[in-house]
């Protein structure tokens, strides 16, 4: 049987620790953003609790069936496998008070392998391995989210409405925000089983569903989220005319929407993006730097002034979160980037010297919790790392985290041909922005180094 002992410091007391873990949430928070692991299905956190887990196989998906047991609320609490790809395994998870505002959690894994001792022997070493990077994650994500959340446990906003709520930002921020004791209602296109969310869809000026929204509560926030992808299909004139759709004339209905529903939240957060500055070279960009030329500077304005309304409508506080490549291996342009880099055939986007703005995908999370928060966070805010970087330099970095060569540039001539107008605007264009705004309000990035970053939510960084 082998055996890892870990352990981490946490800022919070035992108890709040414990309580984290009980959301269920907890489990999808924790596992690796690398990997596609999922909970399929939970019986809760408590004695003889089952769960069924989801795991990455070379063919479709293996289910691993776990049980909880040895459970002491506020203390401890073990799972063993039932059923899965160990021969054996059992994690204890011991949450142990150092102070009136600190504790430690030790993570006691005993595990065996199938066909042991002889599995020991070829793949010993790589799971030993896989889990180390995988406590190192989870490690790192509780102690970043429970000093976020010790923090912020008196909350102003209590009930919220997020459109978008099946995206990738919008998925992960749902379950964040209910981690955190939020009521959320998501908003969503489609059908849903779900008594939490309302179907609609935003080029309507009407929902099809909104019974979640029609119990006489009143509704804080709404954080919108939603709009067609920017990079899912060539920028002819009709998919220009979707795109502004689902923004522009969707914010409008969905400010109409609400007020005829008789809703009249505090506070209106609309996402937008960095394309609104166009491409500006070398120069540092801030809140109060002027719009830009080209298709995304006016989608980008246009949008923004729809979302403003909700200042006169509803006598919110409005704010619009500039958003830059929002990166995660869950999806978005980092998922898509990952293979050409893995297989060495990553490089540089035309001359490379063009500004790249990013941001990691829990910073976005922090930030709008943050910005819900924060009376006096309002307009446009730059929803990106204090630490912009070159495409060159990105390129570089990312290479280096996965240790391959990135020698395989694609000329701007080439990219050009193959995307057109959105290559300019999406690829090649210079955008040096900062986040002046968050900074000012004391908000604090817990990802704003890209080499750190990317060894963090791609599985390179070791107990």
């Amino acid at each position: 049987m082998r055996e890892l002992h870990t352990w981490v410091s946490l800022p919070v007391k035992a108890e709040f620790a414990y309580a984290w873990h009980e959301h269920d949430s907890a489990f999808n928070r924790l596992s690796p953003a690398w990997e596609s692991t999922r909970m399929l299905r939970t019986d809760g956190l408590r004695e003889g609790g089952r769960a069924v887990i989801a795991l990455p196989a070379p063919v479709g998906t293996l289910k691993w069936h776990a049980e909880h047991f040895n459970v002491v609320p506020g203390k401890e609490f073990s799972d063993r496998q039932l059923q899965g790809p160990f021969k054996c395994w059992r994690h204890r998870h011991e949450f142990e008070a150092i102070s009136e505002q600190n504790s430690l959690l030790h993570d006691r894994v005993q595990y065996e392998l199938p066909l042991s001792p002889l599995s020991d022997i070829f793949a010993g070493w790589f799971v030993r391995q896989k889990l180390s990077a995988m406590f190192a994650y989870r490690h790192k994500v509780l102690s970043n989210d429970l000093a976020f959340w010790g923090a912020w446990q008196e909350k102003t906003v209590k009930r919220i409405l997020v459109t978008g709520s099946r995206g990738l930002i919008g998925r992960e921020l749902t379950a964040f925000l209910r981690q955190g004791g939020y009521e959320v209602i998501g908003l969503s296109r489609e059908a849903s089983d779900s008594a939490n969310t309302v179907q609609w869809n935003l080029t309507e000026s009407r929902p099809t569903n909104a019974g979640a929204l029609q119990d006489g509560k009143p509704l804080d926030a709404v954080v919108h989220l939603a709009g067609e992808g920017i990079a899912e299909k060539r920028w002819t004139s009709k998919q220009k005319e979707n795109l502004a759709r689902s923004r522009v004339e969707a914010t409008h209905n969905l400010i109409a929407g609400l007020k005829e529903l008789g809703l009249s939240p505090k506070v209106f957060i609309s996402a937008s993006g960095v394309g609104i500055y166009g491409d500006r070279g070398d120069e540092i960009l801030t809140e109060s730097s002027s719009p830009g030329e080209g298709f995304l500077g006016e989608l980008a304005c246009a949008w923004e002034k729809a979302a403003q309304q909700s200042e006169s409508v509803f006598s919110a506080r409005s704010v619009q979160l500039r958003m830059s490549t929002v990166l995660t291996p869950r999806g978005g342009a980092l998922a898509k980037m990952l293979p050409a880099f893995k297989f060495g055939a990553g490089g540089r986007l035309g001359s490379g010297k063009q500004w790249m703005s990013w941001v990691a995908l829990d910073d976005v999370l922090y930030a709008i919790v943050h910005t819900l928060e924060t009376e006096s966070i309002r307009g446009a805010v730059n929803l990106v790392s204090p630490q912009p970087v070159t495409n060159l330099e990105f390129t570089k970095t990312l290479a280096n985290v996965l240790n391959r060569p990135a020698v395989l540039p694609a000329p701007a001539f080439a990219l050009k041909l193959a995307l057109g107008e959105m290559a300019n605007e999406l690829l090649l264009c210079s955008q040096r922005a900062i986040p002046e705004a968050l900074c000012k309000a004391g908000f604090e990035f817990r990802h704003a180094d890209l080499h750190a970053a990317l060894k963090h939510m791609l599985g390179k960084n070791q107990l």
